[in-house]
């Protein structure tokens, strides 16, 4: 069966500095082509009694596990997982070799979540909250948990100076929380 091709993804290929970007762009990917339970472990083995054509199809979505994020690598990585054809297998030995888990990595990101800046020209209050919570979990993934006291300050602190007067006053609760923050922007 030839399985309807969705519009292309295009999206930056895995580089040395991209790792957790390319992750998500990958699982949609990978979603998109019906291939994601192989990754997750959820895909069941092909039934014996299935017919050649569930085979095939079986076949085919599992191969494309694999070449999609064949693909979707930078050629200088590819020597990474040429030894299997296995899309979880790749995925994994990815995630082993990219995976910020390293305490330099945890250094840079915590110092990248501090850095975060609201631009009201650029973004809406919704987008930058979206993307401190996204380097909080990159944090989160190299191995350490951010208080939800510095999220919340993080969030407020470098609003511009029209925010100042909710400013203030969100540092007067007595229990600043991101809850707090969502009712009060």
């Amino acid at each position: 069966m030839n399985m309807p091709e969705s519009s292309p993804f295009t999206f930056p290929k895995l580089d040395d500095s991209n790792y957790t970007s390319w992750k998500e762009d990958m699982r949609a990917v990978l979603m998109d082509r019906g291939c994601w339970s192989f990754i997750i472990g959820e895909d069941k083995p092909c039934p014996e009694q299935a017919t050649a054509k569930e085979k095939f199809e079986y076949d085919w979505r599992k191969q494309r596990c694999y070449t999609k994020i064949y693909q979707g690598i930078e050629r200088k990585f590819l020597p990474l997982i040429r030894h299997t054809t296995d899309g979880k297998e790749a995925w994994n030995i990815l995630k082993s070799n990219f995976e910020p888990t390293s305490k330099a990595r945890l250094a840079v990101l915590i110092d990248e979540f501090f850095k975060l800046k609201f631009n009201p020209k650029e973004e809406t209050i919704g987008i930058f909250c979206k993307r401190v919570d996204e380097k909080k979990t990159q944090v989160k993934e190299a191995g350490f948990e951010i208080p939800e006291l510095l999220i919340a300050l993080q969030l407020i602190r470098r609003l511009p100076a029209e925010y100042d007067h909710l400013v203030q006053t969100l540092y007067r609760l007595k229990n600043l929380t991101i809850r707090n923050l969502k009712n009060n922007l």
